[in-house]
């Protein structure tokens, strides 16, 4: 029977009411699968290259027939060796429903991040969604180019010491005309649930990738059931 109910699940998709402003089952950068089920005790998970700096945001429906401290599923930013370097846990209740992390920042040094589910009871899931916002720049020979280096659209990004104000939006790459000497900055950049901080942009002698560190200032960071 159990097995009857958790197959169901799976196959009908998410309980009316899913916010509309949610794509649903497809899109962002979630690895597949999208949808499972851990009888008994298990930890299963999925990885994918991260962006060091980048702001994620994971929304998942995901019930237990027996709910614990020990049910969870959520995402795990680490290094290179593996290691470790950030949790965010959502922990589900009996009725399956959507829970949502925001405002997850891959600390420094991350170089993957991974969802997983966990348990030593029951757990299902399905809908993984998640999405990450960020943006790299270069200056280099009279130039800057600004490349979104996440899965979500910016705007009102604008670049100071140019010599043009003029707010942009960012979807995949955008380049400007550049012939300043001084500090060069790139601001003001939105995503969906905030805004990003002002990222100094390299000097023309130093055509490195800048990466940026991105936070929502007025809006929600913590999870949010």
């Amino acid at each position: 029977m159990r097995e009857l109910l958790c197959a169901a699940v799976l196959l009908l998709g998410p309980p009316t009411g899913a916010d509309p402003g949610m794509p649903g089952c497809t899109g962002g950068v979630a690895p597949e699968p999208r949808a499972g089920v851990i009888v008994g005790p298990g930890t299963t998970g999925a990885s994918l290259e991260a962006v060091e700096g980048g702001v994620y945001d994971l929304s998942v429906w995901a019930g237990s027939r027996r709910p614990g401290p020990a049910t969870a599923t959520g995402l795990q930013f680490s290094n290179a060796s593996g290691t470790p370097l950030r949790t965010y846990t959502l922990n589900p209740e009996r009725q399956l429903k959507r829970l949502n992390s925001y405002g997850m920042i891959a600390p420094p040094g991350t170089t993957t991040a991974r969802f997983f589910a966990t348990t030593t009871t029951e757990i299902h899931w399905d809908c993984v969604y998640l999405r990450v916002s960020a943006y790299a720049a270069t200056h280099r020979t009279g130039q800057v180019t600004v490349t979104s280096t996440g899965s979500e659209p910016l705007t009102n990004l604008t670049l100071t010491g140019c010599g043009d104000p003029t707010p942009f939006d960012l979807k995949d790459q955008v380049t400007r005309t550049c012939e300043g000497t001084g500090p060069i900055t790139v601001t003001g950049a939105l995503y969906w649930n905030g805004a990003l901080p002002g990222s100094s942009v390299v000097r023309a002698q130093d055509p490195a990738l800048l990466g940026n560190e991105p936070q929502h200032p007025g809006r929600r960071q913590l999870q949010d059931r």
